[in-house]
């Protein structure tokens, strides 16, 4: 295995060689491509072995550096990589209950989807059509047990909305059980200037990550951990961290900065409430058109001009609902944005999209700054703040006081 793992992948398509100052990588065959990755540039390192490269005493080595991009090479299980540091360190081991918090915040029911089809697809692609049939019919089981059952309790549900809803399901807690098995075993190690964190059962993952670059802390808050106040902690996108408390987190923010004596916890510059319609405007006026178009059904249906009516007044009663807790998630997020600076360490809470962000950063790392108006902004004196961080991190605030976010700015 050994030879057919290094003839075939490392002689043939990719050469590779170590000096003093730098990695040298050579692809192709028809067409070579050489580049130089200095070893100063390096920020972190993904090592996987999956089970097949494990039976090729193999492992798959991703590279990244400051500029953001990142190479790509195989070597063997035992070849050693002579840029990482393997002093030892402060080994964490997190509770079963914290990665298993983290697995399910770091679960998306849209990529759980895509996963799952595709899964089906290759199942019934290699074992033939009778498995497929066997899941697809399993899940139409389901779903006509699911509307049978709410039947009884007298709640109407489409036999379709129902297949729809078990498959998301299914989707999501298979995507679940994919993201449990990739975060079993989890482990973090705090070396001088790098953090190593190790984690996996059947594909085994190693990331080792520079903290002597400048580098940005993140914490990722979804709906159900700010209930249980308790976020997972990013460094250069890893998570190094599984939901902990905030003090605990906050301890390893200031070891990862360089030893600052305290983190700021209060905001500075925060929206006011009187923002709140700003911040939640999107979700409200698509459940609003949402509604409007329920109505329009029920009037439509009233007539008897529309077929499908129960069907499609789920599935606008699903988004209005959807979109009516959105909003209040993105009100609980706006209560907690903000930024703040104390300690030579510089903090931002955002929203992007489902997830609230907060950035921990030195004081004077922040690449560029940007202050964005709209004229209804201008009427009430608010404005949008981004902040650009090294490899490409942002921070966007939304309806923060302009005159506020300038002074601020302005001393970064």
């Amino acid at each position: 295995m050994d030879i057919l793992f290094y003839y075939i992948l490392r002689r043939f398509f990719v050469r590779i060689s170590f000096s003093e100052g730098g990695i040298f990588l050579e692809k192709g065959l028809i067409f070579l491509r050489s580049s130089r990755i200095p070893f100063s540039s390096v920020t972190s390192v993904e090592i996987r072995r999956t089970p097949l490269l494990r039976i090729l005493r193999g492992k798959r080595v991703t590279v990244r550096t400051l500029s953001g991009k990142a190479a790509e090479f195989y070597l063997r299980k035992n070849e050693p990589l002579p840029f990482l540091t393997r002093n030892k360190g402060i080994t964490l081991r997190p509770k079963a209950s914290s990665v298993l918090f983290g697995a399910f915040i770091d679960t998306r029911a849209l990529s759980g989807v895509l996963i799952f089809s595709a899964a089906i697809k290759r199942i019934g692609t290699i074992f033939g059509s009778t498995y497929y049939d066997r899941i697809i019919s399993a899940i139409q089981s389901t779903a006509n047990g699911v509307s049978d059952t709410l039947a009884l309790l007298h709640i109407a549900v489409p036999k379709a909305a129902s297949v729809v809803a078990v498959f998301v399901i299914a989707a999501w807690g298979f995507a679940l059980l994919i993201k449990t098995a990739a975060m079993a075993r989890f482990r973090v190690t705090l070396r001088k200037e790098s953090v190593a964190v190790r984690r996996g059962i059947f594909t085994i993952y190693e990331y080792y990550i520079s903290s002597a670059q400048p580098c940005c802390c993140i914490t990722c808050d979804a709906a159900s951990s700010l209930i249980a106040k308790a976020a997972p902690l990013y460094l250069r996108g890893v998570m190094i961290l599984p939901p902990a408390r905030r003090s605990t987190s906050e301890k390893l923010i200031r070891v990862l900065l360089g030893g600052t004596p305290a983190v700021p916890k209060k905001n500075e510059i925060s929206p006011p409430k009187r923002a709140l319609f700003g911040h939640c405007a999107l979700p409200l006026s698509w459940a609003a058109g949402l509604a409007a178009a329920l109505l329009l059904i029920n009037i439509m249906q009233i007539t008897g001009a529309i077929r499908y009516a129960e069907l499609l007044k789920t599935a606008l009663w699903c988004g209005v609902a959807v979109f009516l807790q959105t909003a209040a998630v993105y009100a609980a997020y706006m209560l907690r944005s903000g930024m703040s600076r104390g300690n030579g360490v510089l903090r931002i809470s955002s929203r992007r999209f489902a997830r609230l962000y907060t950035v921990f950063s030195r004081e004077n790392s922040a690449v560029s700054s940007a202050i964005v108006q709209n004229p209804f902004q201008k009427t009430g004196g608010f404005c949008d703040c981004r902040l650009v961080f090294h490899e490409r991190i942002s921070a966007h605030l939304r309806q923060i006081p302009a005159d506020s976010a300038r002074r601020f700015t302005e001393r970064l």
